[in-house]
């Protein structure tokens, strides 16, 4: 089964021929005392599943307790009850685990399902009810080295068994080269990737449309990347005056699967950036990544 709000559940494409992974953002919540990490699964309470046909299966309302202060805290904490109601809808199970990779670093770290506080977080200034919250998980600082950083270079996956290969990706390092089609070249694992700039684009070289070819001159992957309605285009991995940019990465990132790129929006308006097997008989939506996050505490 399936659900048709943020996707929580692993399932499998038409023919069950290739499994489709969900992964998720880890985001630290730092307006809050104490901090803490947050994975985002499910945004509203009112969940309806469909069944492999498209009918209606089962509707769950609501996840969320009931209260009566008129939902002006910024966080609540899921009952039991309304634990299982959270975990029936997103199609986790107390079984599964949690596992945080930094691909950065190669690191991968593991919690229980079952040893895992679930909460709700305000996603609007004047919430009337329980659909303007953000429902997932909480980790604490302590559960993560002290020096740990989300930003960027971390995925998660809830599910039975760790997907990632956990082999060291390769950050992409652009070249400025001269070409009549092409702005700038990175090569890894025997592959060339061209990049080409969009027209207008800011003074800090930003992402356009992508080229990857092998060592016989065959094209993997020609893409038209576009921009993020929200977030512009993506930088290209190197510095500036002010910041040290690390969005593009290669590599074997999944057990079992072809050579993936990332850090690229896709042309059709999502917000999150793609992941895309760079072997073109992998459909680039056998990977659906989530990058909800709560927004900061309101203030005024």
């Amino acid at each position: 089964m399936c659900i048709l709000l943020l996707l929580s559940c692993s399932f499998y494409a038409i023919g069950n021929t290739q499994e489709r992974l969900a992964i998720f953002k880890l985001n630290l919540v730092d307006d809050s005392e104490p901090k803490f990490y947050f994975v985002s699964v499910l945004w509203g309470s009112h969940i309806v599943i469909y069944d492999e046909d498209g009918f209606k299966k089962e509707s769950i309302q609501p996840i969320f307790p009931d209260i009566d202060d008129g939902y002006k805290k910024y966080k609540y904490q899921l009952s039991p009850k309304y634990r299982q109601n959270f975990l029936t809808a997103s199609g986790i199970s107390e079984t599964d685990n949690l596992f945080v990779y930094n691909y950065k670093y190669n690191k991968l770290y593991s919690f229980p399902i079952s040893k895992l506080e679930i909460f709700a977080l305000k996603d609007d200034c004047f919430p009337i009810d329980e659909t303007y919250y953000h429902f997932g998980f909480e980790l604490t600082l302590s559960q993560l080295p002290q020096d740990y950083d989300p930003n960027d270079t971390t995925f998660v996956y809830i599910g039975k068994e760790n997907p990632f290969a956990q082999q060291q990706l390769t950050l992409l390092n652009w070249q400025k080269i001269s070409d009549k089609k092409y702005d700038y070249l990175a090569q890894a694992h025997g592959l060339h990737y061209y990049l080409k700039q969009p027209p207008f684009h800011s003074d800090y070289p930003v992402c356009g449309s992508l080229l990857i070819k092998n060592e016989k001159n065959k094209i993997l992957r020609n893409d038209d990347h576009a921009l993020s309605l929200l977030y512009g285009r993506l930088p290209l991995n190197g510095k500036d005056k002010d910041h040290e940019y690390k969005k593009q990465w290669t590599g074997k990132l999944f057990e079992n699967k072809p050579l993936v790129v990332f850090g690229f929006f896709s042309k059709g308006g999502k917000e999150c950036p793609v992941i895309d097997f760079i072997d073109s008989s992998f459909s680039g939506h056998d990977i659906n990544l989530i990058c909800y996050s709560p927004p900061h505490r309101c203030s005024f």
